[in-house]
């Protein structure tokens, strides 16, 4: 790694495109020194922004040969970002925070994905870290990641002055739309240390995110950008009735949204906040609203959820109940076709690869086609070892195809981590004769169960003459 010293008159061009990579931190000591070992030998130049460190981050930074910039932190993560990547002189932007790092072997991805081009925003995997100490590989692989790798924007073609905007989640969204410019997958895995719950308490991230977003809604009422951030952040944080508000002001303005704004992390916050009260139709009316200014699979995903809950609502048995279920499956078919076909999509705030397999066997289930259900629920557990939902929904795709006895053993090792998992328990000990034992598992249900376990929850209940909690 090199940096180069003077103005930067503009990107280089040499055979191999070179990349700076561009950091914004404070405080980061800790962090620093294996965010910029993992980048060694992948990158050119490193330019970083301090935004006013008390620690040794600056002497740090400067003793591994960075660019070191100074600004006054202002409230605004926009900023310093743009300020880094006016310096960089790279053709291509690597952007880092310092908690994550490159992973092993994605030097390659990203050297390839420079040289071939094509593109002006390339969208990495990021693996979020299960705990401090797992190894990156490990991360990468699967067993020390938490959740599903996402994608992010962080290769960046240095043409064209790009531009983030935001005061917080700041993005390159405007400047990629008004240049028409073109996005991709690219080859490269990152992971991330900083989702730990116990680094985002410790760096009070969510009351900082949610005062950052709160001044960025006041001082642009009729952007739906920042209101709908703020309304995920409130409903992350359980806030409901101040995430309803937030996103209810917002959409009463969708008239006043220019052609090119992005609604979807408002109709997000909107449909899930409907989805949270069952409110089928809401959630559906949401999501065709959005998909009007542009088609996305949280959408789709969004009014397949909307339609299963008007699905539950009709008769058991009904040709309603059947045809809103059915349309439901197309519609969590089509978001795996669009992210396929039509991606990559750089946010997904439901359409994950393992939700919507989840989503897509529960409706199999409510359907009465346990067979076909088994098929993505091994495919989220060859994904997520540990997703307690997913081994419960295999058992209980053995209850409904009458083989009680394996759907018990099947049951038992997910008990304590899905609520649908002691119903079905419940569901297999009686079918085995054992009334007693359907009691015992009976009392553990949680009172919060799936829409769609209702009926036979409540049913069970009055076959065993118990009271619900």
């Amino acid at each position: 790694m090199s940096a180069a010293g003077g103005a930067a008159e503009g990107p280089s061009h040499t055979a191999r495109p070179a990349i700076s990579l561009c950091l914004v931190v404070r405080d980061e000591e800790a962090e620093l020194p294996a965010c910029l070992a993992s980048v060694r030998g992948a990158v050119d130049e490193v330019v970083l922004v301090d935004t006013g460190s008390a620690d040794r981050t600056v002497a740090l930074a400067r003793e591994a040969g960075a660019v070191v910039l100074t600004r006054p932190w202002d409230d605004d993560f926009a900023a310093p970002r743009n300020l880094a990547a006016r310096r960089a002189t790279g053709d291509w932007l690597l952007v880092l925070d310092a908690d994550e790092r490159l992973a092993p072997g994605a030097a390659e991805g990203l050297r390839r994905a420079a040289a071939r081009g094509g593109f002006e925003v390339g969208l990495v995997r990021l693996h979020n870290a299960r705990s401090r100490d797992a190894a990156p590989a490990e991360v990468v692989a699967g067993p020390g990641r938490a959740g599903t790798p996402s994608l992010l924007p962080r290769l960046v073609r240095n043409q064209g002055a790009p531009e983030w905007r935001g005061r917080i989640h700041e993005s390159l969204g405007e400047w990629l739309r008004q240049r028409g410019g073109r996005r991709a997958a690219v080859e490269v895995d990152l992971v991330h240390y900083g989702a730990l719950p116990s680094r985002r308490a410790a760096l009070g991230k969510a009351e900082r995110n949610v005062a950052l977003l709160r001044r960025s809604v006041d001082e642009a009422p009729g952007d739906a950008g920042p209101a709908g951030y703020l309304a995920l952040e409130l409903l992350g944080l359980a806030r409901f009735e101040e995430a309803e508000a937030v996103a209810d002001a917002a959409w009463a303005r969708l008239a006043e949204q220019p052609p090119d704004r992005c609604l979807h992390r408002l109709a997000l916050a909107r449909g899930m906040l409907a989805l949270r009260r069952e409110d089928g139709p809401s959630a559906c009316e949401t999501a065709r609203v959005a998909a009007a200014r542009g088609a996305h699979p949280d959408l789709d995903y969004l009014e397949a959820a909307g339609l299963e809950l008007e699905g539950l609502a009709a008769a058991p048995g009904s040709s309603a109940r059947r045809s809103a279920l059915a349309a439901a499956l197309a519609g969590l078919e089509r978001a795996a076709r669009r992210d396929a076909e039509q991606g990559p999509f750089d946010f997904l705030g439901l359409a994950l690869p393992a939700r919507l397999a989840l989503h897509r066997a529960a409706l199999l289930l409510s359907l009465g086609r346990p067979a076909e259900a088994a098929e993505p629920l091994r495919a989220v557990l060859a994904l997520e070892p540990a997703n307690a939902a997913a081994g419960a929904g295999l058992a209980e795709a053995l209850l409904l195809q009458r083989r009680p006895a394996e759907a018990l053993a099947a049951v038992e090792r997910w008990l304590p981590g899905a609520p649908g998992a002691w119903l079905t328990a419940a569901l297999a000990a009686e079918a085995l004769g054992s009334p007693a034992e359907a009691r015992l598992f009976l009392a553990r249900v949680p009172a919060g169960v799936e829409p769609r376990h209702r009926e036979p929850l409540a049913a069970l209940r009055a076959r065993l003459r118990e009271d619900p909690p």
